[in-house]
């Protein structure tokens, strides 16, 4: 597997696309329940390429992910062959909060330089998918550009 296998909660969410891909497998509802009792390891073998499909689609739409916490905020553009990041690091002896809700009105109160600016560039080492996956995994979340051009804006 690239990724995953889909939670049964997810599968039941995505029951309509799962039998439109058995569909396409020319695999009907009996023929379904038959393989999950005969060859189960069919049936895993394709709930897992399902799974795959579904998470490839996903992580192909993703362009923005963030991670935040109180001393630091990460946010990634996930390009075609390159991601790129922008971020804040709180300083030593500061005592700024980037989880907080008024971040930028706390950066404007206290000293420009309380916070490190940072911004890097990298190819991908393994296939887009699965590293925009691995940061969603590791505590990223999706997010728009927005607070990416800010930062860009400022650097």
């Amino acid at each position: 597997m690239k990724y995953k296998r889909l939670a049964k909660e997810e599968l039941i969410e995505l029951e309509k696309e799962f039998v439109n891909f058995l569909a396409s497998a020319q695999i009907t509802g009996p023929d379904w329940e038959k393989l999950k009792q005969d060859e189960n390891g069919k049936a895993e073998e394709l709930l897992d390429v399902f799974s795959d499909m579904v998470y490839e689609k996903v992580m192909s739409k993703i362009k923005y992910l963030e991670y935040r916490d109180n001393r630091s905020l990460n946010i990634y553009c996930c390009l075609e062959d390159k991601i790129l990041l922008v971020g804040l690091r709180v300083k030593e002896n500061y005592s700024l909060d980037l989880t907080a809700d008024d971040l930028f009105d706390q950066m404007n109160k206290s000293s420009n330089s309380s916070v490190n600016i940072i911004h890097s560039e990298k190819g991908y080492t393994k296939d887009r998918g699965v590293e925009v996956f691995e940061l969603v995994k590791s505590g990223c979340y999706i997010t728009d550009e927005k607070l990416f051009v800010t930062i860009k804006g400022i650097i």
